[in-house]
């Protein structure tokens, strides 16, 4: 290299960091705060893969995307796609006779009739078509009954939810549709009925008792698509190399309430990862462009076995062979006391990426520091799949597993909003750096040894095992 390239790479060098510090500076709380809260507010459901709250989210992603100036990977989308097994239902279909009762009354008793797709909807997957069912769950204006029973997925009786008519699983569940997940023998369905239909119950007085006649189109097994969004800034000497930034934006949906709350919101898990996919394209593009191109992408189903990921690397929209190294983002929200402003790395014993990474971070005020579970947690998110298929993957997180992970106590309320800043502020320099620097990230022998008596044989494996990598 000659005197004159050598300065005008130091000075480049030196550009890109001072303009990536000074970017971070639009990295505001005040961003941090609005984008986490969105994505962990209560109208997401705990955006469950398949469901549509997530669908919602993953448009909103995209759009943030496009707003950005990213381009798409594949023209005409931004959305890498990938089947899972479910079934069709319809809900123009249904016939639903509810008999309310109330006391011993004969006088008391109401019958109502239900208008399919307009009145009554179906929600759920059930093995039986059929049946007149007493006793029958009915949950009529009581928001906490309906978090709970949105949980079901399947049940011995059936179960009628009254819901609101703007509310996103309602509009999902109009005419013909999809859900993910397979039946249950000699289940009976869940349905939604319009708000309003029928009439509220008083809590003062016995509850009544609902007799339910009912029938349903025999459900369809099919393969549904699922979607990881992702966008892209192209880089400049190196724009067919990739530095990938990602992290997963589905979390476990609705569940067993606690304290009259089911909702699961996954603020820190992984509300704050995403955030910081959105903060750093959004801050990236208004930099100029780096020598590798970066991909961000925010991957559906880590909750359910990594299957955003794996079928990513199964069927790659890049050469896997020309992504220099992937940086998942995992719970940046929640530090441990005394922890403020630190992060670390997932299996940073097997890479040098973390001796790369330190002095970047540490510039851009942030430090790295040891985690007792940091190599348990290496094969636990997005990055193992690449890891697997012998690219340079790390998880960063800046945050602990605390009590309320995967309950629905995890709401944004409880982030560390100006420590979620200073981390993404510092990615910001990191991710500058990745794009920049000459050297990929490497592998070192410890690595290795420890990916290859993980990595099935060819021969053991399906052909479209993600760990035989790209074909």
């Amino acid at each position: 290299m000659t005197t004159t390239i050598r300065l005008a790479h130091a000075f480049l060098l030196s550009f890109f960091t001072g303009a990536a510090l000074a970017q971070g500076t639009a990295i505001t709380e005040e961003r941090v705060r609005e984008t986490v809260s969105w994505l962990a507010a209560d109208e997401r459901m705990g955006r469950n893969t398949g469901s549509p709250e997530l669908v919602a989210a993953g448009e909103w992603i995209a759009a943030r995307f496009q707003a950005a100036g990213l381009v798409q990977v594949q023209e005409g989308s931004w959305l890498h796609e990938f089947p899972l097994p479910g079934h069709w239902l319809d809900s123009r279909e249904v016939q639903l006779k509810l008999v309310r009762k109330v006391g011993n009354d004969p006088k008391g008793q109401q019958e109502f009739v239900l208008v399919a797709d307009k009145d009554v909807r179906l929600r759920s997957v059930a093995d039986a078509t059929s049946g007149t069912d007493e006793r029958c769950t009915v949950a009529v204006h009581d928001d906490a009954v309906l978090q709970r029973l949105l949980a079901s997925d399947s049940a011995r009786a059936p179960i009628v939810v009254e819901i609101a008519d703007d509310h996103p699983a309602w509009l999902a569940a109009a005419g013909r549709h999809g859900v993910l997940g397979s039946k249950r023998q000699a289940s009976r369905p869940v349905f939604y009925v319009r708000k309003g239909v029928l009439p509220a119950t008083d809590k003062d007085k016995e509850p009544p008792t609902w007799t339910a006649t009912w029938s349903t189109a025999a459900p369809e097994a099919a393969e549904l698509p699922q979607y990881n969004v992702m966008g892209l800034l192209r880089g400049t000497l190196k724009k067919d190399e990739y530095v990938i930034v990602s992290a997963h934006y589905d979390h476990i949906g609705t569940g067993r309430a606690v304290g009259g709350d089911a909702i699961n919101n996954g603020a820190d898990d992984n509300a704050t990862g995403t955030t910081g996919v959105l903060l750093l394209a959004e801050a990236l593009m208004k930099l100029p462009a780096p020598k590798r191109s970066i991909l961000f992408v925010c991957f559906t189903g880590e909750e359910r076995g990594l299957l955003g990921s794996k079928q990513f690397v199964a069927r790659p929209p890049v050469p896997l062979d020309k992504v220099a190294v992937v940086l998942n983002l995992e719970m940046l929200g929640r530090p441990e006391p005394g922890k403020q402003g630190k992060a670390w790395f997932t299996g940073v014993d097997f890479s040098d990426l973390g001796a790369i990474a330190a002095p970047v971070l540490q510039r851009g005020g942030v430090e790295v520091v040891e985690f007792p579970m940091a190599k348990n947690l290496f094969t636990a998110s997005d990055n193992y799949p690449f890891a697997l298929a012998g690219v340079v993957a790390h998880s960063l997180s800046a945050g602990s597993l605390h009590e309320d992970y995967h309950q629905p106590s995890d709401e944004a309320e409880k982030l560390d909003v100006p420590h979620m800043t200073t981390v993404i502020r510092g990615l910001l320099e990191l991710v500058t750096d990745l794009a920049n620097r000459d050297a990929a990230p490497q592998w070192n022998d410890k690595g290795r040894s420890f990916l290859e008596r993980r990595r099935p044989k060819a021969a053991e494996k399906p052909a479209n095992d993600p760990a035989n990598g790209p074909k």
